[in-house]
């Protein structure tokens, strides 16, 4: 038997199936599926710009960030399918195989019945009004209709701790754009439609290899039972808030930017944000390995904290060399990435990947809360998001102090987390002390043995 056809129980039925070395290489794995994802979307956008020129392009740019903003609540359905499935066990194994072929069907047929009559109004207000981009839009309508199931189908893998296909899915969709855009813009589309086709075709593909994948899985005809699909379902609002809140706290500054500071310092701004929020295809694909695992423990009834603090140790000592590494390296690094006219954003660059490792801890411990189904800290990050965005209202003077209230918020939402799980083993400072003790055990072992 082929063991990519197995369920995942054949191939993974516990922690020990995935040592910490393993850890390490599904990290890599899932975070070069990332970073490959970011490369491929940034290259389509080069490739778009110079072929549409800016009046098509700012088209495309305006649909490619609402075919964003659309599946970033739809990334909760990925978060909740792959806790489902990574706690389910031996006996509850269907159950949890059924909740995801109904959430797959349930949810792909819900997006298409909401594209079809986005559609026709579409085409409603084009023939009583004119000028709306009709084919350009109901192709974006169908590219989000296609990251439903790819979401869906790669929270199963990723329940299923199947890294490498995961990887492969998600990949694909950012990675074939600029491929696909080539060859599109030669055939007798308009240069719009071309580039939003490129897009569709790229999550088209994701999506049907990621449920390939997952055929076996979705043999299980039974319904799922009340109990899991209400588990699963009760869970969405709050993922949905949280993920929201995340998407919010590190994308609303370079709003901000703009309309305080606008100009020349926004621009810099801007390019200096891009470089810094590099960093956070580190927590994006730590959340990937460490929530199955985390849900499993979970369910297992065993402590979960030391799994947190491993993460949160993981993304300090990779801010922390960001940091140092820009000491000498800020200025040629934005000189390469954007030109001598961007060297001035130099000076941000320390500070912003300051901030920014705060909010990667701040989804990593989102990501392991949304795996305990602990919903507490999910729906005060949606709160900080508000916060957020009152404070850059008020104090948005300079870029400093834009990236100052990045930090300070991200770091009161730290002290937050620490306030609410203090005496509990979820507590990052507990949980680092245990895995330092932990670590000290085995040496004073090994120490004791040599002896």
């Amino acid at each position: 038997m082929d063991t990519r056809d197995a369920p995942y129980h054949a191939l993974v039925t516990s922690d020990q199936a995935t040592p910490g070395r393993s850890d390490v290489r599904n990290s890599l794995i899932v975070g070069a599926s990332v970073a490959a994802w970011s490369i491929g979307a940034f290259a389509f956008y080069l490739v778009a710009g110079r072929a549409l020129g800016p009046d098509s392009y700012g088209l495309v740019a305006a649909l490619q960030s609402v075919v964003v903003v659309v599946a970033l609540p739809i990334i909760a359905l990925q978060w909740s399918i792959a806790r489902v499935v990574a706690a389910a066990g031996t006996h509850s194994r269907t159950a949890a195989l059924a909740t995801y072929r109904r959430a797959l069907l349930g949810g792909t047929a819900i997006a298409f019945v909401a594209a079809v009559i986005a559609s026709a109004v579409t085409v409603t207000l084009d023939h009583t009004q004119g000028g709306v981009p009709v084919w350009p839009l109901i192709i974006t309508y169908v590219s989000i209709v296609m990251i439903v199931p790819l979401l869906i189908a790669c929270g199963t893998l990723q329940g299923e701790r199947r890294y490498t296909g995961l990887a492969w899915s998600y990949g694909s969709s950012g990675v074939l754009r600029a491929p696909l855009l080539l060859p599109l813009l030669l055939l007798p589309f308009s240069d719009v439609d071309a580039a939003m086709l490129a897009v569709g075709l790229a999550i088209a593909a994701g999506a049907l290899w990621a449920v390939w994948l997952t055929r076996a899985d979705l043999a299980v005809t039974a319904p799922p039972p009340r109990a899991t699909w209400v588990d699963f379902t009760r869970a969405l609002p709050a993922v949905m808030v949280g993920l929201t809140g995340i998407a919010v706290m590190t994308n609303v500054d370079v709003v901000a930017a703009k309309i305080s500071i606008g100009g020349e310092q926004a621009g810099l701004f801007g390019a200096a944000s891009v470089v810094a929020k590099s960093l956070l295809v580190v927590p994006q694909a730590l959340t990937l390995v460490l929530l199955p695992r985390v849900a499993q423990r979970e369910a297992r009834g065993e402590r979960t904290g030391s799994l947190l603090a491993a993460g949160i140790l993981v993304m300090a000592v990779t801010g922390l060399l960001a940091m140092i590494l820009a000491i000498p390296l800020a200025e040629p690094i934005m000189t390469i990435a954007f030109g001598s006219q961007f060297t001035a954003a130099a000076s941000l660059l320390i500070p912003f990947f300051g901030a920014t490792t705060l909010l990667g801890a701040l989804l990593i411990l989102l990501n392991h809360h949304v795996a305990r189904s602990e919903h507490r800290f999910v729906w005060a990050v949606g709160g900080l998001a508000v916060v957020q965005i009152v404070c850059l209202a008020l104090f948005s003077t300079s870029s400093q102090a834009i990236v100052a209230v990045d930090a300070a918020v991200a770091g009161a939402g730290l002290v937050i987390h620490e306030m609410i799980y203090f005496n509990t083993d979820e507590s990052m400072l507990r949980g680092a002390g245990t895995q330092f003790a932990a670590i000290m055990r085995r040496v004073t072992r090994r120490d004791g043995g040599t002896a």
